[in-house]
C-alpha cells in the first residue's frame, strides 16, 4: 500500500482522489473504511460535512499531481516521508503490516466449498469439548488438521466463513463460541496482514480461549441469574484450568499460551488474573479480548439476549481505549464490517434483508437480499439490491440501512435465503 500521502483541506478535494486517512476517527463519520475513493459530489459534501481535512494518496488518485500541493497550500502528513514508498504500515510496536490481502474469489463461490469444511471443524470442537468434560485430553492435531481449511478460506474471501458465523448452527453455545471467535481472531489476522502460520494460530488459540470451562459446573455456566461474588471467583478461575490443560500439550507455542492466558486482560489494567496494561497484555492476548467480547455480546446467552451486529460494534468502539487498544478496535471493525455477511438489516424504506456481501470501499453500502417489503410481508421473489449502486429508493428518497435486527428477527433464518 502506497504511503505517498498529502495532507488537503477538505474544501479542496476533488473527485477521483483517494482518501487514506481522516482528521477524525473513521467510524464517526459515514465512511466505514479509512481508504476509499471519492466517486462523486455526494462523497465530497459528506467529506465535507464530517472532516476538515483529509490525507490523499497521490500514487492512488489519477487526478491529483503532486505539482498541486502549492495551489492547495497543503502540507505533508509529518508521520510520512514525501515521496517515499513503504509497504509497512506499524499497527501496534511488535507488528507491522507487511501483507495487503485481496479477495481471491467471490463470496458465493466460496460458501458452496467451505460449507463442509465449516460444518466439519463445528464437529471436531464438539467432540473435543465434550472430550475434554470427561477428563480426557485435547486431540490438537485434529484441531489443527480440521482448522488448515479455514485458514485457506479466510485468505481467499472471509465473507463466506463470517456468514457461516452468523448462523450458529451449534445449540450449544460453549461450541459455537469457540468456532465463533476461532473465524473473528483469522479475519482478524488477516487485516492486520499477518502470515498464515500466524493466522493460524490466532484461530487455534481463539478456539481453545475456554476450555478450562469444561472443569467447571454446568450449572454454573447456564445460570441466569447474577452471579454470587464466590460464584464470579469460580467462573475467572477457568483461566488458571485452561492453562493446566494446555499446559500439557507439547504442540501448542507460546502465543497461543500467552492468548488464552491474557483474553481477559484489559488496556486499563481493570481484567484478570494478572492485571496487566496497555502493551503489557501480548498482541495475541489483546486481540483475543476483542474477538472473545464481540462474539458474546453478539451470541444468546442463558443470561443475556444478543446484541446486533451494529450494537455491537458501536459497543466495542465505545469501549477502546478502556478495555481494548485503539488501533486494534479499528482494525477488527474494518476486517468484519458494521454489517458483516449474514447479518439482518433493515432499509430507510421499512423492508428487511440479509447482507450477503459487504463493500471492501463502503462499509455502510453492502449487498443485500430483500426478503420482507415494507409492510413486513413476505417478498415473492428475492431480490439482490447492491447499495454501492442503488443510491435512492423508488421515490427517489436516499436508501440507506436504517439498522441492524438482531439474529432470527421476524422468524427469518439467513441460511434458508442465500444457497
Amino acid at each position: 500500500m502506497s504511503s505517498y500521502e498529502i495532507k488537503v483541506d477538505a474544501k479542496d478535494v476533488r473527485v477521483g482522489m483517494y482518501v487514506s486517512k481522516l482528521d477524525r476517527p473513521w467510524l464517526e463519520t459515514p465512511f466505514m473504511l479509512q481508504g476509499f475513493r471519492i466517486n462523486d459530489a455526494e462523497d465530497l459534501e459528506l467529506l465535507k460535512e464530517h472532516c476538515d481535512y483529509c490525507y490523499v494518496d497521490v500514487e492512488r488518485s489519477p487526478s491529483f499531481h503532486p505539482s498541486q500541493v502549492k495551489k492547495f497550500g497543503v502540507q505533508s502528513n509529518p508521520n510520512v516521508k514525501f515521496g517515499v514508498k513503504s509497504n509497512h504500515r506499524t499497527i501496534t510496536p511488535e507488528l507491522k503490516k507487511v501483507r495487503i490481502y485481496r479477495d481471491q474469489v467471490d463470496m458465493k463461490d466460496e460458501l458452496s466449498s467451505v460449507r463442509q469444511t465449516h460444518r466439519k471443524m463445528s464437529d471436531v470442537v464438539k467432540d473435543m469439548l465434550t472430550t475434554l468434560s470427561r477428563k480426557k485430553k485435547l486431540d490438537i492435531a485434529g484441531a489443527r488438521k480440521a482448522l488448515k481449511p479455514m485458514v485457506d478460506s479466510i485468505i481467499r474471501n472471509p465473507d463466506a466463513l463470517l456468514w457461516l458465523n452468523r448462523l450458529r448452527v451449534l445449540d450449544d453455545y460453549n461450541y459455537s463460541h469457540a468456532i465463533g471467535c476461532s473465524i473473528w481472531a483469522m479475519s482478524m489476522g488477516r487485516q492486520l496482514g499477518m502470515t498464515r502460520i500466524d493466522i493460524e494460530s490466532l484461530g487455534l488459540g481463539a478456539m481453545l480461549l475456554d476450555v478450562g470451562k469444561t472443569k467447571l459446573p454446568s450449572k454454573l455456566l447456564t445460570k441466569t441469574e447474577p452471579l454470587t461474588e464466590d460464584e464470579v471467583k469460580l467462573l475467572k478461575s477457568h483461566v488458571k484450568l485452561s492453562m493446566d490443560i494446555v499446559n500439557e500439550e507439547p504442540g501448542i507455542n507460546m502465543k497461543i499460551k500467552n492468548m488464552i492466558e491474557t483474553h481477559h486482560e484489559r488496556i486499563d489494567g481493570s481484567g484478570y488474573p494478572l492485571g496487566l496494561k496497555g502493551q503489557a497484555i501480548p498482541l495475541f492476548g489483546r486481540i483475543a479480548a476483542i474477538v472473545d467480547c464481540y462474539d458474546a455480546i453478539t451470541s444468546d446467552r442463558a443470561y443475556a439476549e444478543p446484541m446486533s451486529s451494529q450494537e455491537a460494534v458501536k459497543k466495542i468502539y465505545e469501549w477502546r481505549g478502556k478495555d481494548f487498544q485503539k488501533e486494534l478496535v479499528e482494525e477488527f471493525i474494518q476486517a468484519i464490517g458494521m454489517f458483516p455477511a449474514g447479518t439482518l438489516i433493515e432499509l430507510t424504506t421499512g423492508e428487511v434483508g440479509v447482507v450477503v456481501a459487504e463493500s471492501r470501499i463502503r462499509r455502510l453500502r453492502p449487498k443485500i437480499m430483500l426478503i420482507l417489503d415494507k409492510n413486513k410481508a413476505p417478498r415473492e421473489d428475492y431480490v439482490i439490491c447492491n447499495l454501492m449502486d442503488t443510491i435512492n429508493d423508488e421515490d427517489g428518497n436516499p436508501l440507506d440501512i436504517k439498522q441492524a435486527l438482531p439474529s432470527g428477527a421476524y422468524g427469518i433464518k439467513a441460511d434458508d435465503y442465500f444457497l
